[in-house]
């Protein structure tokens, strides 16, 4: 392909290429549509396509969010109410998705498989160009809001998806700061607007105003379109051309994001927000100090993410260090967003009360001062950079395609007619940022765009008890008002409105309409599944799992220590050392110095504690705590020592930073928890019904209050050094460790000849493997919040009632998801989503999240086996869940998850040959099969194990159905 040469309609205008990422870039521009391309040409077989468009709200409605759910609900080549759900079901995808930021809307999906990818991409692309909801308001109803009203004597209520999903955001104490801060910091631009939605404000949202926003922003000269990785492109632009771009004429579009002028001065505000009844309130304050930086380059925007790792992330920070010293908060994080088109610095403080907000605006500013005229230790930014470095050079995205982290971070300027391209270079601006730090180049930048700033804003948002109740009944007066000052003939309206929609909802789409979304066959699909290799060898008498591996010259190593050997009581303690690993003093020297070491050297060092299931076995497991780091192959010897150094001369004597450390974990609990609701209350069925579950809840709800016991318990902290030396003596033997390591054999060589002299200095002390007993929890659970909306989870163990795992449950989980419990939850109860899983070791469970509903979504769970044993579905509907459900088994393996896939099938015990078989199982997969598993899930759910966290006064109106009702806080 030439420059200024046009192909299938599109000017090529540009062509680079972009050694960070290799890959070449080609920008193009379709003339006739305006809409703006850019193709990158990579070795990636996991293609990646994008469509986005500017879109900037001008009110809190949650327009922009309602209209990324509603076009992906039925268009003119696929007919069906939500073409997106059946994609999902019947898609090899390797990402579909749709996304609502700020200013912009994004498309993207990704397929290793052409047929999918091109099936994806038309779609996708009617969807947005030309979808139903234009004139379909009732799509609009169900997905964003609407007045519900089945009988004329009823209660006026609201429902709709986005509605529930946004009350669900709005429970969370740091989106309500977040959303805060930035009306603050952008009055006057659409920055000061929720695009996601306000609750208070969606249902004010009308489908005229709805469609003028589609018509202003949903055109292809509004378009930014992405390619990604090895494909024919002239055949990609033939087809985007041919069937949508060329029907399009150009227009003027004004959807640009305005600046917000800079402010003379800053502003310090607060905002209640609300808690249970029975919560706590002390230190329950959240603070957020935050700057609207003025223009900024790539290399900035680089530098100031550096500069908040050194000063607020690694645990030498010493912005953070001093905040938590003078008591302004337990928990002080920040970050820096370039994503919008004024970008911002935040400096965040929970765990606080509203006493310490002018203390903390001085501390952040006297000590930027005092860095700036001492000076930043060096060490510590060159190991902040390093870190972030690493992390540019790694390129994993969490087993995601990478092609979707390039359109991201792209998008940080193309949005803003600012070079994209640009954004994937970094070796010039590392160059130049690691020359800057023999000056006072961070110094500047903190004088410049902090110190010398006055757009910024101190906001507080503090808990108020009752303050939901207050609002729920406002808005109870509010619609009983509404009601009162209908007409009798509006009334019924609704109640026929009502019911339309539950008839929609309740209808399915029909074959011929079902048949207009593109499938593969069957054929397409293999029962072989990748072996992942690993090798055993021996440090002495420690097993070595060698996974190999081409990882770009990175290792990734991880030491699995068995925890068989405490008691259940002590896995709290193991817990607390799993979070506080590398973030306290060794006998060598402080936490901080330890802190910069790792960051110099390693491109990360961490832990977490798991279960592994025995493959196919009730209630065996091995119990693990992981600790995983990486590093280049030239850096194995710090890796090596690093390791040690933490494992085995860790200092826990230092009682004034594990009381930093606890109250921290605490403050990021209590703003998190909510957030985590799906899986609080499925661990906590879970805890009812078998011994992995109970040991994977001690570590999430278990552990969350046991650590604010702790916290608030000043009495028994003075005891924790002694505890947490005990448990970490009886964990950190070479006799009770596994490791992995993943890499080249000739990477390996080195590895074991420098650990073993490490590992024979190690204890081999013998104690015994199976002192843990858990003991299972009793009784089902009300978990009550301030939340507007509710989880609600209910589960048991099939391998109780004589079944075992096979791969038609697979398909189930896929029916139910995106079937049952979607039509039944979702789509009619309003929720934002619900699912199942059937896992391998018998353990069930049903959740919902976001729910507006309790005892509804029960009546959904319990009559799931009525449904199953009517289950029919055509071959064509068979075929695509079997292909849904087998893209969920075939995640991509970066280089960083080959490793804990072939650690997991080791301590699973389970066998290559049985995950084929299981396969085999789900391709070959009946309707019949389906029908069968009614028998499975009946006598599970009579077991009547259920736990519910949301809303307070749902969860006390359905009290019969809980032992238990406790308080979250």
């Amino acid at each position: 392909m030439e420059v200024n040469k046009v192909y299938s309609g599109f000017r090529l205008n540009r062509i680079e290429r972009i050694e960070e990422i290799n890959g070449t870039a080609y920008e193009m521009k379709h003339e006739k549509s305006g809409a703006r391309l850019i193709y990158i040409d990579s070795p990636d077989s996991n293609k990646v396509f994008n469509i986005a468009f500017r879109t900037t709200p001008h009110n809190s409605t949650g327009v922009a969010h309602i209209m990324e759910h509603s076009v992906l609900c039925g268009s003119r080549k696929f007919p069906l109410k939500e073409p997106f759900v059946e994609l999902v079901k019947g898609s090899l995808n390797t990402f579909l998705n749709a996304m609502t930021y700020p200013d912009k809307t994004m498309y993207p999906v990704a397929s290793k498989n052409d047929k999918d990818f091109r099936n994806l991409m038309d779609v996708y692309l009617d969807a947005v160009f030309y979808p139903r909801v234009r004139e379909d308001a009732e799509i609009v109803m169900q997905e964003g809001w609407h007045y519900e009203l089945d009988h004329a004597d009823d209660e006026l209520t609201y429902k709709g998806v986005v509605f529930n999903e946004m009350k669900g955001v709005y429970s969370s104490p740091d989106s309500v700061l977040e959303r805060q801060m930035m009306r603050e910091l952008f009055p006057d631009t659409t920055y000061g607007v929720d695009s996601g939605g306000d609750p208070d404000h969606i249902t004010d949202l009308t489908y005229e105003e709805f469609q003028n926003f589609y018509n202003v922003h949903y055109h292809p000269s509004n378009s930014y379109i992405f390619l990604y990785g090895e494909m024919n492109i002239e055949d990609q632009l033939r087809f985007l051309n041919d069937e949508y771009l060329s029907h399009f004429d150009a227009i003027d579009i004004h959807t640009e994001v305005t600046l917000q002028t800079p402010f003379k001065e800053g502003k310090v505000v607060s905002y209640p927000y609300s808690v249970g009844s029975d919560e706590f309130t002390d230190n329950r304050t959240l603070h957020s100090y935050a700057y609207v930086l003025p223009s900024v380059t790539p290399e900035q925007s680089l530098a100031f993410e550096i500069l908040t790792h050194a000063l607020l992330t690694s645990p030498a920070a010493p912005l953070k260090q001093a905040l938590v010293k003078a008591g302004i908060g337990s928990d002080v994080s920040g970050y820096y967003l370039d994503s919008i088109r004024q970008p911002i610095w935040t400096i965040q403080a929970s765990g606080s009360d509203m006493s310490k907000q002018a203390e903390l605006q001085r501390i952040v500013e006297s000590t930027l001062q005092e860095l700036c005229d001492k000076g930043i230790d060096k060490e510590l930014l060159e190991a902040s950079l390093n870190s972030i470095e690493f992390a540019l050079r790694e390129g994993d995205f969490g087993g995601r395609p990478i092609g979707l982290a390039y359109i991201i971070r792209m998008m940080d300027n193309w949005l803003y007619d600012q070079d994209p391209i640009k954004l994937l270079h970094y070796e010039e601006a590392l160059a130049n940022i690691r020359h800057g730090l023999r000056g006072s180049y961070f110094e500047d930048l903190i004088r410049r765009s902090i110190l010398d700033n006055q757009h910024k804003a101190l906001v507080s948002i503090y808990p108020e008890r009752g303050l939901q109740e207050r609002k729920d009944a406002e808005v109870k007066e509010y619609l009983a008002n509404v009601k009162d000052n209908m007409g009798k003939a509006e009334i019924e309206g609704i109640v026929e409105q009502t019911k339309r929609l539950k008839i929609r909802q309740e209808t399915p789409d029909s074959d011929e309409a079902l048949a207009s979304i593109p499938l593969l066959e069957l054929s397409d699909l293999t029962p072989e599944m990748e072996a992942v290799e690993r090798y055993e060898s021996k440090i002495g008498s420690t097993t070595v799992h060698f996974v190999p591996t081409f990882t770009k010259g990175i290792n990734y190593v991880a030491f699995y220590f068995n925890l068989s050997c405490l008691t259940e009581e002590e896995l709290f303690y193991a817990d607390i050392l799993s979070d506080i690993i590398g973030r306290i003093d060794t006998k060598y020297r402080s936490y901080k110095e330890l802190a910069n070491d790792i960051n110099l050297n390693l491109g990360g060092l961490s832990s977490d504690i798991t279960a592994i299931s025995k493959d196919g076995k009730r209630d065996e497991f091995v119990p693990l705590m992981i600790v995983r780091s990486k590093a280049l192959n030239s850096k194995l010897l710090d890796l090596c020592r690093l390791i040690n150094e933490v494992v085995q001369y860790a200092d826990y004597s230092n009682e004034g930073r594990l009381t930093e450390l606890v109250q921290e974990s605490k403050s990021i609990w209590d703003n998190e928890a909510f957030r985590r609701g799906n899986s609080i209350v499925s661990q906590r069925v879970m805890a009812q019904v078998s011994a992995v579950g109970k040991f994977r809840d001690d570590g999430n709800l278990g552990y969350y209050r046991k650590i604010s016991e702790l916290a608030s318990n000043p009495a028994a902290l003075p005891l924790l050094p002694e505890k947490l030396a005990d448990v970490a003596r009886k964990i950190f033997r070479a006799n009770n460790v596994d490791i992995m390591f993943v890499g080249k054999d000739s990477e390996l060589d080195t590895f074991k000849n420098l650990m073993e002299p490490l590992l024979m200095m190690w204890s081999t002390e013998a104690l015994p493997n199976n002192t843990l007993q858990i003991k299972r929890a009793e009784g089902n659970e009300g978990i009550v919040t301030a939340g507007k909306v509710q989880y609600v989870a209910q589960g048991g163990n099939f391998i109780d009632h004589g079944f075992k795992h096979i791969g038609p449950m697979s398909v189930l989980e896929t029916i139910l998801r995106y079937e049952y419990l979607w039509i039944r939850i979702r789509v009619q109860g309003g929720a934002y989503g619900a699912f199942a899983n059937f896992y391998d070791d018998g353990n069930m469970i049903f959740c919902s999240y976001r729910d507006p509903n309790l005892v509804e979504t029960l009546n959904v769970y319990k009559e799931l086996p009525d449904y199953l044993r009517h289950f029919t579905l055509t071959d064509r509907e068979m075929r695509k869940y079997i292909i849904g459900t087998m893209s969920a088994l075939d995640l991509p393996m970066t280089p960083a998850l080959r490793g804990p896939r072939a650690m997991g099938m080791y301590f699973s015990g389970a066998k290559l040959e049985d995950k084929v078989e299981f396969r085999k199982q789900v391709i070959a997969c009946q309707p019949e099969d389906i029908v069968a598993l009614a028998d499975v899930v009946e006598p599970v759910l009579k077991d009547n194990h259920i736990c519910t966290m949301g809303n307070e006064q749902k969860i006390k109106d359905a009290g019969a159905i809980f032992d238990h009702i406790i308080s979250l806080g």
